[in-house]
């Protein structure tokens, strides 16, 4: 299997709630990538993507998709979950 057949076959949704992380309805979840106490990430299930728009966060600016959110995400998400 190639890695863009993974994309289109593991929605962001299913890896967002892997970890815990349900977006409310404004389609947004609190970053896991830095400290967030209100929801910062945008959900665009519609792209596969998500997006921060804090300015603390290292993600800033960058819009990552189900397999970038994984591989960003060890060692980071365990004080969420």
């Amino acid at each position: 299997m190639e890695i863009a057949e993974i994309i289109k076959s593991l929605s962001i949704l299913q890896v967002l709630e892997h970890y815990h992380l349900k977006p409310n309805r404004n389609k947004m979840v609190c970053c896991p990538f830095h400290d967030d106490k209100n929801p910062s990430r945008q959900v665009y299930a519609e792209t596969n993507t998500v997006f921060c728009f804090s300015g603390n966060c290292k993600m800033n600016g960058k819009k990552i998709d189900a397999i970038q959110f994984i591989q960003e995400v060890p060692g980071r998400i365990s004080r969420t979950v």
